[in-house]
């Protein structure tokens, strides 16, 4: 790939994320400055207030607390609360959303303010982040729940209110003690005090569960524990591979595997050294310190640039070689660099990359030294060390990628120079708009502060590797490469690294437990797709030795000639033809399919069992598995960018948790990450999907190839819905959409398949309708009634998915709403509406 054009996209990257900084770092608005109650206290008021416990549906434990506020309408303050949506603590704590009406008949001005956070499972006094009113602490194995935990947490405004009614649910919790004793108790363990001057002194002790239990413990004793299931569950799916890639290493003796095993094994420490780091400082006790001194900084600093240096070092050290004679045989992969794209700059134009790679080293490393070492800093060091470590990251992505695209002989293919001209200024521009939105939410935040991943190297590192898997599935597939070249078979090895990379690139779903990490489904998924490979293990079909066209008019003659052959025979069976006749003109026909047969490697004398046509279907359009791959990844990426706009969009527009829209969900912290996961996820499942399909064509079970789609399927299936079981049985928040995912999935590539054979039957050229023709006919007159079959499939994918849909789209929300009590349960408790 050019470097000029590089460089002037991470310019642009660059130039964005400055502004993006600039602006979330500039003067704020200023919030409302009243003092609370500056209107003075209302003389009177009333108030009811409700708290909902609930684990089920949830990763852990929340508090959902409702609170009504009634105030006269002619209070000095009243106008002021009819158009917010926040508090500002005069009525009630601030946090949550707060919204205004007036009362029917005109009186009073209501307020209706709603908050939830998760239960506190490891404080023993009341600290953490309350629910309104509410707040909870756990003491041995019981939550306690309780109503103004001290009597200073009472908002000013409501010292003169009237507490109409106080409730508390929990419904999937066992109830140990009630104090006081409630005024009335309702089924779901749930309790009302009425009619109070004052507000009462609720306390409510609650069972924990084991589940809630299990939690509690790996946050406090088991922590050690945590923080090793914590580092498996993030590395497992990369050590795997490279426990493959280390043996192959050792085992080969071919230069240029080896040297793309050793930048993948490169690529995969890269990514994982992080959390090994935070494993190993946690572990050891040093963690704190290890931060405090700068020393984790310094570690994620060298582990971004050590790429770069390589490259640059390898570069320069053939610059200053001195030359010899000029060798004509083939150029080694080890001999010089293997490409980083440095050596094709001049000696001004390297000298200014290398100047700007260790401006970035210095700038990285110079705002957190100032910090903690400074009295006071400038807005914009810590920022500018956060943009710095990230185009640290993609120039240390970049030059991975290209040192392996230019393995074996020193030249980028030009697939993936395309490829890399559109992901490295993405991946820059994601880096960075990942840093602008964490400055931004922190900032403009309950705190105001800015949060860790911008002010800390390390802490922005260990959250952009989650994002990394990319680049692992683009060094599986330079690596499949490599040996798509030499093997036209799939031979045990790269049917493990296509195993590795359907796992990787396709299997994206979240694997917390309890609160412990375990990549669950990637594990079924790499146990599954092996296992279904070989249960329906078949031996490759030969090798016809012509090319794909001759072989696809082998196919079109003999399927005329058979027909001729039948039309004989019920013309002789008739009683239309005597024996003579039927034999001279049968025997032609019988010579010329068993030339045929002959031509491609059949029996002629038709005993194999097998036809043209099977023999043709069975081996795909492309000459080589790779061929296959390529073509059935091309055909996934286009039928597959309807279903990514969809899913995509899906998940994003609304969900059941309360989020409304694309703005509301990029307002939490974690906002921009989940969208650029799910960014990432939707756009590279069908292609992935769709080069594993080509790749395993000869391997996979039937004769045609809409039922080729069938194993991969039930693997992605298996993996997901073991997910989704699993956080079901323990009552998690359920796994929405999986089916969806899996019935596109095989749409996706049902359709691919019909694409991959229409092709290797095509004769003529012309467009898809004339392509599309010989298959149709082929489906229509196969054996076992497949094109039946195959309408019967795609009708019942279809129907799946509509009914999937027509509920309403809720693709990947964490939270049942079946699971919840509807938004009029809190009011029902009360048996009034506030107001009225």
């Amino acid at each position: 790939m050019g470097t000029t054009r590089v460089a002037v996209a991470l310019g642009a990257a660059a130039l964005t994320s400055v502004l993006l900084a600039a602006t979330a770092l500039g003067p704020r608005p200023a919030l409302a400055a009243a003092a609370p109650c500056a209107s003075g206290a209302p003389a009177s008021a009333w108030i009811e207030t409700s708290v909902t416990v609930e684990e089920r549906g949830h990763d852990t434990a929340v508090l959902r607390s409702t609170t009504w506020v009634g105030v006269p309408r002619d209070w000095a303050g009243a106008a002021a609360l009819l158009g917010a949506t926040t508090t500002d603590g005069c009525l009630l704590p601030e946090g949550g959303s707060s919204s205004a009406t007036m009362s029917p008949d005109g009186a009073e001005v209501v307020v209706r303010h709603t908050e939830e956070t998760p239960v506190q499972l490891y404080g023993a006094e009341w600290i953490g982040e309350p629910a309104g009113l509410w707040s909870s602490r756990t003491s041995g194995r019981t939550c306690y729940v309780a109503l103004l935990p001290a009597p200073a947490d009472l908002p000013p405004g409501l010292a003169k209110a009237r507490w109409r009614a106080v409730a508390v649910r929990a419904p999937d919790s066992g109830v140990r003690g009630v104090q006081p004793l409630p005024s009335e108790v309702r089924p779901d363990h749930t309790y009302v005090w009425r009619d109070a001057a004052a507000p009462p002194r609720v306390e409510v002790a609650l069972r924990m569960s084991a589940r809630s239990e299990f939690q509690r413990w790996a946050g406090s004793r088991g922590a050690d524990v945590l923080t090793v299931v914590t580092y498996l569950g993030f590395a497992l799916p990369y050590l795997l591979p490279a426990v493959l890639l280390v043996l192959l290493r050792r085992r080969s003796a071919d230069p240029g595997e080896r040297a793309l095993a050793g930048i993948m094994l490169g690529a995969l420490a890269l990514i994982t050294a992080v959390e090994t780091i935070t494993a190993v400082l946690v572990l050891s006790g040093t963690a704190f310190a290890a931060h405090l001194l700068g020393l984790t900084d310094v570690g994620a600093i060298v582990i971004l640039a050590a790429p770069l240096c390589a490259a640059a070092w390898r570069s320069a050290r053939r610059r200053i070689r001195r030359p010899g004679p000029v060798s004509t045989g083939p150029v080694s992969p080890d001999a010089g660099p293997t490409g980083s794209g440095l050596d094709t700059l001049s000696a001004p134009a390297f000298g200014g990359v290398v100047l700007a790679g260790v401006a970035l080293v210095a700038v990285s490393g110079f705002g957190p030294l100032a910090v903690r070492h400074a009295d006071e800093q400038p807005d914009l060091i810590l920022p500018a060390s956060a943009v710095a470590t990230a185009l640290l990251l993609t120039g240390a992505a970049w030059v991975i990628a290209v040192r392996a695209a230019r393995v074996p002989d020193r030249r980028t293919p030009r697939a993936v120079r395309t490829l890399l001209q559109w992901s490295v200024p993405g991946l820059a521009l994601l880096t960075l708009g990942f840093v602008a939105h964490a400055a931004a939410t922190g900032l403009l935040g309950f705190w105001g502060n800015l949060p860790r991943v911008v002010g800390s190297p390390f802490f922005l590192l260990e959250n952009l590797a989650y994002l990394m898997w990319p680049l692992v599935v683009l060094l599986l597939l330079l690596l499949l490469r490599l040996y798509g070249r030499r093997t036209d078979t799939v031979g045990p090895l790269t049917a493990w690294l296509v195993v590795f990379l359907f796992v990787v690139g396709t299997i994206r779903w979240p694997s917390t437990y309890a609160g412990m990490p375990v990549p669950l489904a990637a594990l079924t998924g790499l146990t599954v797709l092996p296992l279904l490979l070989r249960l329906t293990r078949r031996a490759e079909p030969p090798d016809p030795g012509v090319s794909r066209r001759r072989l696809a008019v082998i196919v079109e003659e003999h399927r005329t000639l058979e027909a001729r052959e039948k039309g004989l025979r019920r013309r002789w069976a008739a009683g239309d033809m005597d024996d003579a006749a039927y034999h001279r003109e049968n025997e032609p026909v019988v010579d010329r399919i068993g030339r045929l047969r002959g031509e491609i490697g059949l029996d002629p004398r038709r005993e194999d069992g097998l036809t043209p046509l099977d023999l043709a279907l069975s081996r795909g359009p492309g000459g080589s598995w790779w061929a296959n791959a390529r073509l059935a990844s091309r055909y996934a990426s286009y039928v597959g960018a309807p279903a990514a706009v969809f899913l995509i969009w899906a998940t994003w527009s609304a969900d059941s948790t309360g989020h409304d829209g694309w703005l509301d969900r990029l307002r939490e912290p974690n906002g921009f990450y989940g969208l650029a996961g799910d960014l990432i996820g939707g756009l590279l499942i069908w292609p992935v999907a769709g080069f594993v399909l080509g790749a395993l064509w000869r391997r996979l079970p039937g004769r045609r190839g809409y039922l080729k789609g069938v194993v991969p399927v039930l693997a992605y299936g298996a993996a997901t819905g073991a997910h989704a079981m699993l956080n079901n049985l323990i009552g998690q928040a359920p796994v929405r959409g999986s089916l969806v995912r899996v019935l596109l999935l095989f749409l996706v590539l049902t359709v691919v398949a019909v694409l991959m054979d229409a092709r290797t039957l095509q004769t003529r050229p012309g467009g898809l309708a004339s392509r599309l023709t010989p298959v149709a006919v082929v489906y229509r007159l196969g054996t076992a009634g497949s094109g039946i079959a195959l309408i019967v499939a795609q009708a019942a994918a279809i129907l799946g998915l509509w009914t999937q849909l027509r509920h309403g789209i809720d693709i990947t929300s964490q939270v049942d709403t079946s699971t919840q009590a509807p938004p009029s349960t809190d009011a029902q408790l009360f048996q009034s509406r506030p107001g009225g």
